[in-house]
């Protein structure tokens, strides 16, 4: 007799998007901060980088479908990210400014859309994301909520 498989967890279906989501932001980039233009893996002071996918909106509100969308997602090296005084973690003020510099018209969007919410528990919602990450298509809240 043939078991059929158990449905994956809603958790880990949301670490999958998590995980193509950075990659699809990463991609679409082109592997470069989208601030300074440093390449994936270039050397700076001597050490390989790494380009990181970044939430302009953070991705802690439970069913915010912003957390998939790659209009929220933003290309940096750890410099720009996490690391240098003027990063997106260390200086949101000076991010803020500098994402609207280089995407005002996603920068806009997202502040039009910060309290959309969907049912992240859904699995046809998360299906819906999958498709339009795999498509590079931006989520269409109105389909989504």
């Amino acid at each position: 007799m043939i078991k059929a498989k158990k449905p994956k967890s809603l958790p880990s279906i949301r670490r999958k998007l998590f995980k193509m989501a950075s990659i699809k932001c990463r991609e679409k980039a082109g592997f470069k901060c989208e601030i300074c233009g440093l390449v994936n893996k270039a050397l700076y002071n001597g050490k390989p980088q790494r380009i990181e996918a970044h939430h302009v909106m953070s991705r802690s509100n439970k069913n915010s479908p912003l957390k998939f969308d790659l209009r929220n997602l933003v290309a940096l090296c750890t410099f720009h990210h996490k690391v240098g005084k003027r990063s997106a973690h260390k200086h949101g003020l000076w991010f803020a400014l500098e994402f609207n510099k280089i995407r005002p018209n996603d920068a806009q969007w997202i502040l039009e859309h910060t309290d959309s919410e969907v049912d992240l528990d859904d699995r046809s919602v998360l299906e819906y994301i999958n498709n339009c990450l795999i498509n590079n298509k931006p989520l269409d809240f109105v389909k989504t909520e």
